[in-house]
């Protein structure tokens, strides 16, 4: 049978490798926060295209009962449950609105602490990803107010073109523009939104 070894004061002596202080030491925190606020952006976005769908799918519906052939004071049983799911709808994409909202605000605060001009993520310093993020949620508090004024007009519009036109805005983002966060999100890994 084999004795274990004994230790002697040479074997007690361990190697303890000296701290290096690097001038931005909480980098890799920074990081985690930008890519964990990128993240939950690329979730937001995600649902905002979600929920256009299928806000485009009831406008269209909508569109189909051909309002413009009935008399002003005259709706159809169908344009009640179609409006409310309109703006079950529309709700939804103010939650978008509001959570890009505190993710804006908590990357503009996060660029004013970061005070040098080093990336924070490749080659995205934390003051350009706060701008990208401010582009598009004022891009999203447009095409949110857009979607709601057509929301509120689309079941009293007697114009057949006008119904389409606010179809039509509800399927494309006016203001809105992938392109914005496309860069951003291949930066970090993540799948562009279509």
């Amino acid at each position: 049978m084999s004795v274990t070894p004994t230790k002697t004061k040479n074997d007690l002596i361990n190697f303890i490798p000296k701290e290096i202080i690097t001038p931005n030491k909480d980098s890799p925190g920074i990081s985690k926060t930008v890519y964990s606020h990128i993240t939950n952006l690329h979730h937001l976005l995600s649902d905002w295209s979600t929920i256009r769908e299928k806000g485009f799918k009831i406008c269209k519906s909508i569109s189909a009962l051909k309002l413009y052939e009935y008399k002003d004071g005259y709706y159809p049983h169908q344009t009640k449950p179609l409006t409310d799911s309109l703006l079950e709808a529309l709700d939804s994409l103010e939650n978008v609105v509001e959570g890009v909202s505190i993710i804006n605000n908590q990357m503009q605060a996060l660029a004013q602490l970061q005070y040098t001009h080093e990336p924070v993520i490749n080659t995205w310093s934390a003051s350009e990803i706060a701008e990208n993020i401010l582009n598009i949620y004022n891009s999203l508090h447009k095409e949110f107010n857009l979607k709601k004024i057509i929301t509120e007009n689309i079941a009293h519009c007697r114009d057949e073109n006008l119904i389409e036109v606010y179809v039509s805005s509800w399927e494309f983002d006016t203001f809105l523009s992938m392109e914005l966060s496309a860069y951003l999100f291949a930066d970090v890994g993540l799948a562009g939104i279509t």
